[in-house]
């Protein structure tokens, strides 16, 4: 072969170099495509960065598994958050405050003492808790009394002092408990001191479609940041709450629940989507249970599914109908959270009916829950004690004056036909 021929085929130092950097170049700008493609794919999947996208009208993937949506809901009043109290707690002394004024009463000095037993349970222990909460509920009550969507100037409202005409029982049966009646401008303050950091929470609370569904966040706020006891204006205190634990369950328990439905071998509720419901208009707690951070993943992931189902972001919802309300912030929805929450610490409930025919208040880890009687008491079904007697195991009496929906009609439930 010549030595031109061979000039021919062999490229020149410049060209090599050419190509060389073309290569380089091209490795490059693939490797730039492919970190942009699971950019694109890591937002998609995990609803994009909190802080630099706009979600309100997204379905974010949730941290766990969600129970699925039930049809039907229960009416239970949403007017005030519901509360409730373990009797292991040291009482301080009382101050009434209304976050909307800021006025605070003198303490109380009348004292009483605990530990009335409330009933016993043959099934315990059941599996200890995972997680580590302080056991014994904080000797504080709350209550939420907030203006209807449609007031004119909500900063200035004032409510009939009708409406608290049952809150004297709170106070008198528990003398050394810190009362606080939140309105609208303490409401959003709680909100933003404690829960300012997740733009989320801030924004829903902010946004709720009605009222009642911004009471029921903002229960489930308080008792997560402050712990507590959370009772809707219309319930009347049977008995102190430092008695609502039972002896047995005393330095265990960090939340108390009550069921509010119980089938049993009755028919089903048109307004009542589960065999056994929880009630939300009381609700005991030490602060930090986790229950609050999965029944707030709860709403969050329930206002999301309902932008998706009307079409609009969840900012915009003006309607929605009792029963969207209730499955997505009211006990409906969370009797889907507590329920898991017990499946959680005892792998033997398998089906919800195992809570049916409760006649004695059990312990779940560090959740107590109380048979019909213990919160609800005084209703036509469940086997309820609606005789006009009170058993010696109600706490609570509800009178479902409902104000939420915006009238004065008790809530009448009916067995569907």
């Amino acid at each position: 072969m010549s030595q031109h021929q061979n000039e021919v085929a062999s490229p020149s130092l410049p060209a090599q170099l050419l190509h060389h950097v073309s290569r380089r170049r091209q490795r490059f700008y693939g490797v730039i495509a492919f970190a942009l493609i699971l950019l694109a794919a890591a937002t998609f999947i995990y609803g994009g960065f909190a802080t630099g996208l706009d979600l309100t009208s997204y379905v974010p993937r949730p941290k766990a598994p969600l129970p699925p949506a039930n049809p039907g809901a229960d009416a239970g009043a949403v007017d005030a958050a519901p509360g409730a109290n373990g009797a292991n707690s040291k009482n301080a002394p009382a101050t009434t405050t209304h976050t909307d004024s800021g006025a605070k009463s003198g303490p109380t000095t009348t004292t009483q003492d605990s530990g009335a037993k409330v009933g016993d349970d043959s099934q315990q222990p059941t599996d200890a808790p995972d997680f580590q909460v302080q056991p014994g509920i904080p000797p504080k009550i709350w209550q939420i009394m907030l203006p209807k969507t449609d007031d004119k100037s909500k900063e200035d409202f004032i409510a009939d002092p009708k409406i608290l005409s049952e809150t004297p029982s709170w106070l008198a049966m528990n003398p050394d408990y810190q009362y606080t009646l939140v309105g609208h401008r303490g409401g959003e303050e709680f909100v933003r001191k404690h829960f300012g950091h997740n733009p989320r929470i801030l924004e829903a609370y902010t946004h709720m479609p009605n009222v009642g569904m911004k009471s029921d966040l903002l229960r489930y706020l308080l008792l997560s940041a402050e712990g507590g006891v959370y009772t809707d204006t219309d319930t009347v205190a049977l008995r102190p709450i430092d008695e609502w634990v039972p002896e047995q369950f005393r330095g265990k328990a960090a939340v108390v629940v009550g069921i509010e439905f119980d089938r049993r071998d009755g028919p089903a509720w048109v307004d009542i989507s589960h065999w056994v419901q929880f009630c939300q208009w009381t609700i005991a707690a030490s602060p930090g249970h986790p229950v609050f951070d999965k029944m707030v993943d709860r709403v969050l992931y329930s206002l999301d599914q309902l932008a998706l189902e009307h079409g609009v972001p969840f900012t915009e919802l003006k309607k929605l109908d009792s029963f969207e309300v209730m499955n997505s912030t009211g006990p409906a929805a969370w009797t889907d959270v507590v329920w898991a929450q017990l499946q959680e610490f005892d792998n033997s409930l398998t089906d919800i009916k195992n809570l049916s025919y409760m006649e004695e208040p059990r312990l779940y880890g560090d959740v107590v829950v109380l048979p019909i009687d213990g919160f609800g008491m005084g209703q036509p079904h469940s086997e309820s004690t609606d005789d006009g007697t009170i058993p010696p195991d109600a706490l609570v009496k509800h009178l479902f004056n409902g104000s939420w929906r915006g009238d004065k009609k008790k809530r009448k439930i009916q067995p569907s036909q």
